[in-house]
């Protein structure tokens, strides 16, 4: 029988982190090690895990999350390391599916509600080639019509799988690593304070790396970046270190600001609606089926920024048939 771990790096959402411990629990059929790492500096988080994981790792300071799990797997005795953000509720039997893909790394299908209707985007290596990519769109607009296009019906093809696949990057939410992979990879890099910590894991993994679309998660979307308001200098940060270690600094130092781009019209019956706390899209959750016309109040009361933008598209063609914003209205 295999052994596993579950690893859990909370940082002021102890109520979320004793959810997906109790859910992860329900979702394993072996006996399931608990250990959770409390990034929070705050007595009151710490106190209130302990009793409901089997250890809770008081971190002196903010550890990070590459920090953090490197500081748990120490105590992790599974053969298999299930790390996870607070914010996941693990569904029925996702666990037992992730061990028994058998892969160096396994990550789940991720989805935005409870229902499992909202799909999360795809993860991405953010590797040379795809900077450069996005250089040529923010100079050309004709390229970045052509590339958001692209990105749509490569989400798509994404949400449509239903069987195990190799791929080069997961979410960094949720991954079940083979403890002996973890050690041979030496561990997540600290360097990393937020974002590309996973990215910069995979690239160093020896061993086949796996999406389990069986495997159903919920993850609250986007909530580092409107959680934090040092959200955007530590992705600029990380961003920079991470490309000059893997390639893509030079590259980078030209990219412009993406913009929009939309040729809006006509109605089509088999469609998707796109959400995306970013204008252009370049990132959004989907929904198949012309049955949702907005998000529901379940996503948009967790969604923690202050606008919301939405947009209709034919799912064969990439064409946006319809967009609109929505934005909350503080008092």
């Amino acid at each position: 029988m295999t052994t596993v771990s579950l690893l859990v790096i909370n940082y002021r959402s102890s109520a979320l982190a004793a959810d997906a411990i109790a859910t992860a629990r329900a979702a394993s059929s072996w006996p399931l090690q608990t250990i959770v790492v409390d990034n929070s500096v705050d007595p009151a988080e710490a106190d209130a895990l302990r009793g409901i994981a089997d250890t809770v790792i008081v971190s002196p300071r903010n550890l990070g999350y590459a920090g953090g799990i490197n500081a748990g797997r120490r105590r992790c005795d599974g053969e298999v390391i299930v790390i996870s953000n607070p914010d996941v509720t693990f569904g029925e039997k996702s666990i037992d599916r992730l061990v028994d893909a058998n892969a160096a790394v396994a990550g789940p299908a991720l989805f935005w509600d409870d229902a499992h209707r909202w799909m999360l985007p795809p993860a991405e290596l953010h590797a040379r080639g795809e900077v450069i990519d996005r250089v040529f769109a923010s100079h050309s607009r004709a390229w970045a019509r052509r590339r958001a296009r692209r990105r749509f019906l490569q989400r798509v093809a994404f949400w449509s799988l239903d069987r195990t696949v190799p791929v080069r990057a997961l979410s960094g939410a949720v991954m079940a690593i083979r403890a002996s992979a973890f050690d041979a990879a030496g561990g997540f890099d600290e360097r990393f304070p937020l974002y590309f910590e996973e990215n910069d894991f995979l690239r160093r993994v020896k061993g086949d790396i796996v999406h389990v679309p069986s495997a159903q998660c919920r993850h609250l979307y986007n909530q580092s970046a409107a959680g934090s308001a040092d959200a955007a200098s530590l992705y600029a940060r990380s961003e920079l270190l991470y490309l000059r270690k893997w390639g893509g600094a030079f590259a980078k130092k030209f990219e412009g600001s993406l913009q929009a781009v939309s040729n809006e019209g006509g109605e089509s019956g088999d469609v998707v609606l796109e959400a995306s706390p970013l204008a252009s899209f370049e990132t959004a959750a989907g929904h198949f089926g012309s049955d949702a016309a907005d998000v529901s109040d379940e996503i948009w009361n967790t969604y923690r920024g202050d606008v919301l933008h939405l947009r209709v598209v034919e799912r064969r063609t990439g064409r946006v048939l319809r967009s609109w914003t929505k934005a909350r209205i503080r008092v």
